[in-house]
C-alpha cells in the first residue's frame, strides 16, 4: 500500500501531460477570445470611445494628428486607423485592437511557466480570461489594454534578459522590453508610472546589493559601488542602443511617421505638466478606497487569491522567491499608486488585476498541485505505522478539510465573477448603476439614430444642429459622422435654418420655433444628461 501511494505522489508532482497542458491552454485562450469578440459592438460607444474613434478617422482620410495629453498618446489611434482601412469604420472594428492585446496578455503568461509552473500559468490564465473588468475593457476603446499587454512584456523581457545576462539568448528579451515600453508610453501617460515604480524596484534592489556586498565583502563603500559600476559597464552600449530605438520608436508615432515636428522632451514635459494639474485639481477624485469596491463585486477570486499568493510566496521562499517578491511588491505598489492618484476612473482597476491575477492563478497552481500529494502521502504512511494509525488519518483529514475549503471558496467566488462578467459584458453594458460603466452613454443613442435615419432626408442634404454650451454632445458626433451638414455650436444658431436641431432639455426651443411644425423626441444622452430633439415634421412624411 505504501508503495502505491508513493507512485501515487510521484505521478501527482510530475504535474500535466504535455498534451493536456497545450490543449488546456488552447481552450482557454479561445474562451477569452470568444467572450471578448461576442456582440462586441452592441454597447453604445463611451464618449471618450467617440472622441478616440473621430480622431482616428481623421488621421486616417486627412493624415493629421496632433499630441494632446488629454486623449493619450498615439499608438491606439494609428493602428486603429490601419483596422479602418482594411476593416471598415464601425464600432465593432474600433474595439479590435483592445480585444487583440487583452488576449495577447493571456498569452504572454505562457512565458512564465518556469516561475509559475504549469498549473499556475493555466490558473492565471483562466482567471484574467473572464476577469469582468479585463473582459469589459478589452471591449473598449481605450488605451488600457495595451498598456496592460506591455507591462507584462516588459516584465517577463526583463527576467528573461536578466536570466540570459552572459549569452547572447540576451539580446531579444532587450529588444521585447525596448519595444514594449516605446509602446506604452505612445499609448497613454500611465506608462510613465510602470516605469516609475519598476524603476524603484529595480533601484532598491542595487541599494540592497551593494549594502549586501559591502558588508559581506569587507571593502569600502567606494571600492564596492566601482564594482557594481564595473559589472554594469559591458552592458552599457547595448543598452544605449536599445535607447536610442526606444526614442525612435516613441517620435514615430507622436510625429505621425515623423510628418508633425514634436521633440521628446515636449511631449514628456506636456504629459506630467497635464496629468499632475489634472490630480491637483482633482478633475476626477475619489476616496482612496475607490478601486476596494469595485474588485470585490468584480474580481473577488483575484483579489482574495491575489492576497493568499502574497502571503504564501513570501512565507514560503522557494527557488522562484526573488520573482514573487516583485510581484507582491508590483500589485501592492499599483494599488496604492492608483489609490492615491486623483484621477480615478473604472478602467484604470485592470492595472491592479493583472499583478492579483498572476499572483492568485500561482498560489492556486501551487495550492492544488500538492494538497492531494501530500493528504495521500499521510495515507500511505498509516497503512505502515499501526501505532499512529487514527493520529495520521486525522493529519489528513486537516489537509482534506483545507482542500474543500478552498476548494468552496474558490467554487463561490468564481461563480460570482463570472456571473459578474456576463452580466456587466451583455446585459448591464449601459446601467449606470454597475461600477464599471463610469459616464457611459445611453442605449437611447440606437434609438436616436434608428429615428434620424428614417428621415425622409439622407446623410447627404439633412440639416441638424447639435447644442451644448458645454460642449459635452459625444458620442453624437461619432454617430451623425456620416451626415455632412450637420453641425455643433454652444447655443442655438440664430437665424439659421435647419432640418433638425439637438438641445438639453433645458432649453426653451418652442420659444423660438413654431411647435405646430416641429416636433419634439426626447433621450438621455447618458445618466443625468437629458437632451430633446426637434424635427420639422415634414421630414416623417413620405415623400
Amino acid at each position: 500500500m505504501m508503495q502505491q501511494g508513493q507512485d501515487y505522489n510521484i505521478e501527482n508532482l510530475q504535474g500535466l501531460s504535455e498534451k493536456k497542458y497545450k490543449t488546456s491552454g488552447f481552450l482557454i485562450l479561445l474562451f477569452a477570445l470568444l467572450i471578448r469578440l461576442f456582440d462586441l459592438g452592441e454597447r453604445v460607444f463611451h464618449h471618450d470611445e467617440s472622441i478616440h474613434a473621430s480622431f482616428t478617422l481623421k488621421l486616417l482620410e486627412t493624415g493629421q494628428y496632433k499630441y494632446d495629453p488629454a486623449y493619450h498618446g498615439p499608438f491606439l489611434f494609428h493602428s486603429t486607423a490601419v483596422i479602418f482601412h482594411f476593416l471598415g469604420i464601425n464600432d465593432t472594428t474600433a474595439r479590435l485592437i483592445p480585444v487583440f492585446f487583452g488576449v495577447a496578455a493571456i498569452l504572454l503568461l505562457f512565458l512564465l511557466k518556469k516561475e509559475l509552473g504549469e498549473r499556475g500559468v493555466l490558473w492565471s490564465a483562466f482567471l484574467l480570461s473572464f476577469s469582468p473588468s479585463m473582459v469589459y475593457f478589452s471591449r473598449f476603446f481605450r488605451n488600457d489594454m495595451i498598456i496592460v499587454f506591455c507591462t507584462l512584456a516588459t516584465v517577463i523581457g526583463g527576467i528573461r534578459y536578466l536570466e540570459n545576462l552572459h549569452s547572447s539568448k540576451r539580446y531579444p528579451y532587450l529588444i521585447l522590453v525596448t519595444f514594449s515600453l516605446a509602446i506604452a508610453v505612445s499609448s497613454k501617460e500611465n506608462a510613465y508610472l510602470v516605469i516609475l515604480m519598476f524603476g524603484a524596484y529595480a533601484g532598491i534592489y542595487f541599494l540592497y546589493r551593494l549594502y549586501s556586498d559591502w558588508k559581506k565583502e569587507k571593502l569600502g563603500l567606494k571600492k564596492t559601488l566601482f564594482l557594481k559600476i564595473s559589472a554594469i559597464s559591458p552592458f552599457l552600449p547595448e543598452i544605449l542602443i536599445s535607447g536610442t530605438l526606444f526614442v525612435f520608436i516613441v517620435m514615430l508615432f507622436y510625429t505621425s511617421l515623423f510628418r508633425t515636428p514634436e521633440t521628446l522632451f515636449s511631449i514628456v514635459e506636456r504629459a506630467f505638466s497635464h496629468w499632475m494639474e489634472m490630480h491637483r485639481i482633482e478633475r476626477i477624485g475619489g476616496p482612496f478606497y475607490f478601486y476596494v469596491p469595485i474588485l470585490l463585486v468584480y474580481e473577488s477570486p483575484i483579489l482574495i487569491f491575489g492576497i493568499a499568493g502574497i502571503v504564501h510566496f513570501l512565507k514560503k521562499q522557494g527557488k522562484n522567491a526573488s520573482f514573487f517578491l516583485f510581484v507582491s511588491y508590483w500589485a501592492i505598489a499599483s494599488l496604492l499608486l492608483y489609490s492615491y492618484l486623483q484621477e480615478k476612473v473604472p478602467w484604470l482597476v485592470v492595472h491592479i488585476v493583472l499583478p492579483f491575477g498572476i499572483l492568485a492563478g500561482a498560489y492556486l497552481g501551487d495550492f492544488f498541485s500538492r494538497m492531494p500529494g501530500r493528504r495521500q502521502e499521510n495515507f500511505s504512511d498509516a497503512g505502515v505505522i499501526s501505532s499512529g494509525t487514527d493520529k495520521k488519518f486525522t493529519s489528513g483529514m486537516k489537509y482534506s478539510r483545507a482542500h474543500i475549503l478552498i476548494a468552496g471558496i474558490l467554487i463561490f467566488t468564481l461563480i460570482i465573477s463570472l456571473a459578474q462578467c456576463i452580466s456587466v459584458n451583455f446585459y448591464r453594458s449601459m446601467d449606470p448603476d454597475e461600477l464599471m460603466t463610469y459616464s457611459q452613454a445611453s442605449p437611447d443613442i440606437r434609438e436616436l439614430m434608428e429615428k434620424i435615419g428614417g428621415f425622409n432626408q439622407g446623410p447627404e442634404t439633412l440639416r441638424i444642429a447639435v447644442v451644448d454650451s458645454e460642449n459635452l454632445y459625444w458620442p453624437l458626433p461619432w454617430y451623425l459622422r456620416d451626415y455632412e451638414k450637420a453641425a455643433y455650436y454652444t447655443e442655438p444658431p440664430a437665424k439659421a435654418e435647419y432640418d433638425a436641431i439637438i438641445v438639453p432639455v433645458a432649453y426653451r426651443m418652442y420659444d423660438k420655433i413654431p411647435k405646430e411644425k416641429y416636433a419634439s423626441y426626447n433621450f438621455f444622452l447618458r445618466p443625468g444628461k437629458e437632451f430633446i430633439l426637434y424635427y420639422n415634421k415634414k421630414l416623417e412624411n413620405a415623400e
